[in-house]
C-alpha cells in the first residue's frame, strides 16, 4: 500500500475523487466522529486508520428505521514538513443494506510544535462525495477543518471549528459544524476524555441551541504496540427532544502504523 513519491501520493488522491464527484446530488451533512489533532503521519510514512460507529436513531417518517451502523476506512501518507494526504471510504448498513457512502481527498497542514507540552495549530481540508443514511441524497462538498490544540501536564484539547461547504445540489448554504475534545492521561497508555460533536445548521444562520444535533462521548484511547492504537467511545444526545437525530451511538476506532 506504499505510495512511492509525494507527487504519486497527491496524484492518486485527487485523481480518484475526481472520478467519483461527477454527479450532482443535493448536499448531506457529514457525519464523522473523530477530533482532528497533531496526529499527522511522518515523512514518507504510511498509516491506516479504520473507525465504526453504530447509532439508534430517533423515531421519525423521512430518517433511517433500525440500527445504523457507518464504517470509515482512511489511508494516510506524510510528505515532510507538517504535510500529509489521504483517501477516506465510508460505508454504511442500514435496514439489512450495505452500501457505498463516497469517496473523499484530503490534505493536512500542522506548524511545527512542541510534542509534549503547550499549544499547536494546523487545518484540514477534504473535497469530494459523501451521503449518510440520514439523507435522502449525498453531494459533492468541501470541508475546512481548522485545528487548534494545547497540551499541559496530562492533559489535552482539541478544538475543530469546521465548515461544511456544498458544491452540488440546491443547498449551497455553508454548514457551521464545531467539534472538540478534552482528554486526561490516567495511565502511561490510557487516556480518558469527552468529545462533542455537533451541527449547528447554516453559518448565515445558526441554529438555536435546542434545535442543534448535538452530542457528548466518553471515550477511552489506548496505545497498543508501537504501531497500534485504539479508541471506543459511547455517546447521548444533548437535545433528544430537539435536533438531536440519534438515542444513542457507540463508536470504536483502530490506527496502524504501515512503516
Amino acid at each position: 500500500m506504499r505510495v512511492k513519491t509525494r507527487h504519486q501520493a497527491l496524484g492518486l488522491a485527487l485523481s480518484l475523487v475526481v472520478g467519483i464527484t461527477c454527479t450532482t446530488p443535493v448536499w448531506a451533512a457529514s457525519y464523522e466522529l473523530r477530533i482532528y489533532t497533531d496526529d499527522n503521519p511522518q515523512d514518507g510514512e504510511a498509516e491506516l486508520e479504520l473507525l465504526m460507529s453504530v447509532a439508534k436513531p430517533k423515531p421519525s417518517h423521512d430518517g433511517p428505521h433500525g440500527r445504523v451502523t457507518q464504517t470509515l476506512m482512511e489511508y494516510g501518507y506524510g510528505l515532510g514538513h507538517g504535510w500529509a494526504v489521504g483517501l477516506e471510504l465510508p460505508t454504511a448498513h442500514t435496514q439489512g443494506h450495505h452500501t457505498l457512502e463516497g469517496l473523499k481527498a484530503e490534505v493536512q497542514y500542522v506548524a511545527a510544535h512542541h510534542m509534549t507540552h503547550g499549544g499547536y495549530w494546523g487545518v484540514r481540508g477534504d473535497w469530494g462525495y459523501t451521503t449518510t443514511p440520514y439523507d435522502t441524497q449525498g453531494s459533492n462538498s468541501m470541508g475546512i477543518n481548522p485545528i487548534l490544540g494545547y497540551r499541559w501536564q496530562t492533559w489535552h484539547l482539541a478544538v475543530n471549528p469546521s465548515i461544511e461547504l456544498p458544491l452540488s445540489g440546491s443547498n449551497r448554504k455553508a454548514q457551521f459544524q464545531p467539534s472538540a475534545k478534552i482528554s486526561k492521561a490516567i495511565t502511561g497508555s490510557g487516556q480518558l476524555g469527552l468529545e462533542y460533536f455537533s451541527s449547528w445548521g447554516a453559518v448565515s444562520a445558526v441554529l438555536p441551541q435546542r434545535q442543534r444535533d448535538e452530542s457528548i462521548y466518553l471515550v477511552w484511547d489506548q496505545q497498543g504496540t508501537n504501531t497500534t492504537r485504539w479508541n471506543l467511545g459511547l455517546g447521548k444526545p444533548r437535545n433528544p427532544t430537539g435536533g438531536s437525530v440519534d438515542q444513542w451511538v457507540v463508536k470504536a476506532g483502530i490506527h496502524f502504523d504501515l512503516d
